[in-house]
């Protein structure tokens, strides 16, 4: 395309002008004729001029009005004057890098979205009058009158007397709110954050369940740890005193007891030593085992207590899977723990250890037809010192850390262990292990 430049144009224009009153000046016509001959030529150089650079205009605003309906990908087309192809080409690379700046901004806003969608945590922003700007689908599960399409108040959302109370401290107290509260059964961390500039308020509703579930575990180990010492401790200086003024039979008596007493402590330090031991270890020494003389030493080490209480051993093992990569001594106590709080809790029947291979794993369950354990104790079956029988004799049940060392055992080995039971129907115990394939990734 051809084109041409406004200077040059005007130059032309100009010099037009002045040749044509020069020579009506030398023709030395009348002045009216001058002046009626010089409004034409102007008014024709006005129109020519006016003309062209209308059509430019028109070009440039045609593009304009489709960029503010929000088509950023429109472009200024070659212009024929050469200032405004200028100007053009100009404005192009700075559409351009606004076409890329918002492209950006629109994968970075939609990866928000995501993310903010993806969070557990409940996330919502609201401005100084107090209507919601956004909220994530936590927030929705958990305040389900919000409609992200109606103008909605916080209040009208939000039923929760407490934190419609925290909220308002937060639109009119800090900068920054972090806050603990509780809603219903569960306890959340409220924390706020407000963006001047924006006039706005983030909040984001933590759930710490986990955490106060923590908290609880640690208060009730430390309560139970200290039953457990002060038990057999009164017990011992109970007795201790009574043998100062009793006979000699009954000192025997009393010694005996103290005894018994003295060795649940040692049991009990023991235990805790171990469960100690076993969570500074990071990485266990394992070997190949042959699985069935080592299940037969099982049965070989308990067959006393067994055939005491008249119960049945029974072990079945799949031929499919004959060896198994651990460390043997540790194993070794998962399986004893096991047996032996079954012994505890079965009267009659039996107990069975059956092993099946699957893929990339071998399970093995640990079943009884004992009493069984109630539904409701089962979550926490495995914590220290957990009782599930309030009225179950200490005695009876050990030191109360068996199944917290198995379990900390089986995770050592990279497995898991679930338990299965109903009262008066037995106790499953199912532990899964990485069969050799899995365990060369250790």
């Amino acid at each position: 395309m051809d084109k041409s430049s406004l200077n040059r144009n005007l130059v032309y224009a100009f010099i037009l002008v002045l040749n044509v009153l020069t020579a009506l000046l030398l023709l030395r016509v009348s002045s009216w004729i001058v002046i009626l001959v010089m409004a034409v030529v102007l008014a024709l150089v006005f129109i020519y001029v006016s003309a062209h650079l209308r059509r430019q205009y028109k070009l440039i605003s045609k593009v304009a009005g489709y960029i503010a309906q929000g088509d950023y990908g429109q472009r200024i087309p070659e212009l024929q004057v050469n200032e405004f192809d200028l100007l053009g080409q100009n404005l192009n690379k700075m559409l351009g890098k606004l076409d890329t700046t918002i492209s950006h901004l629109a994968i970075h806003r939609e990866e928000l979205r995501l993310v903010l969608a993806s969070i557990d945590d409940v996330l919502w922003s609201q401005n100084p009058e107090g209507k919601l700007e956004w909220a994530n689908q936590a927030f929705v599960k958990l305040f389900p009158a919000y409609d992200e399409n109606r103008w909605q108040y916080h209040y009208e959302v939000i039923r929760e007397p407490i934190l419609t109370e925290q909220i308002k401290a937060a639109a009119n107290g800090e900068e920054k709110l972090l806050r603990e509260i509780q809603i219903g059964e569960h306890y959340f961390l409220l924390s706020a954050s407000r963006n001047e500039a924006a006039r706005r308020t983030v909040f984001i509703l933590q759930n710490i369940d986990p955490i106060r579930q923590a908290e609880q575990m640690k208060k009730d180990f430390i309560v139970n740890l200290a039953h457990e010492f002060r038990t057999p401790l009164t017990a011992i200086k109970g007795f201790s005193e009574a043998m100062q003024d009793s006979s000699a039979e009954d000192k025997t008596r009393y010694l005996k007891i103290i005894r018994n007493h003295t060795e649940r402590l040692i049991h009990l330090i023991g235990d805790l030593e171990k469960l100690i031991r076993l969570e500074r270890i990071s990485r266990l020494e394992t070997h190949e085992i042959e699985l069935k003389s080592f299940f037969e030493d099982i049965r070989l080490i308990l067959s006393p207590d067994i055939e005491e209480k008249g119960l049945e051993l029974k072990i079945e093992l799949d031929e499919r899977i004959s060896r198994l990569d651990c460390d043997p001594f540790q194993m070794e106590q998962v399986f004893l723990n096991l047996v032996q709080n079954s012994l505890r809790f079965t009267d009659s029947g039996y107990i069975m250890i059956r092993t099946s291979a699957l893929d990339h794993e071998l399970l093995i369950e640990v079943s009884d037809s004992g009493r069984g354990i109630e539904e409701h104790h089962l979550g926490r079956i495995f914590e220290r010192f957990y009782v599930a029988e309030a009225s179950r004799n200490r005695n009876l049940s050990g030191s109360g850390l068996g199944l917290a060392i198995v379990k900390h055992i089986v995770q050592l080995h990279r497995g898991r262990i679930e338990v299965e039971s109903e009262p008066e129907r037995g106790t499953t115990f199912k532990i899964w292990l990485p069969t050799a394939q899995a365990a060369s990734a250790w």
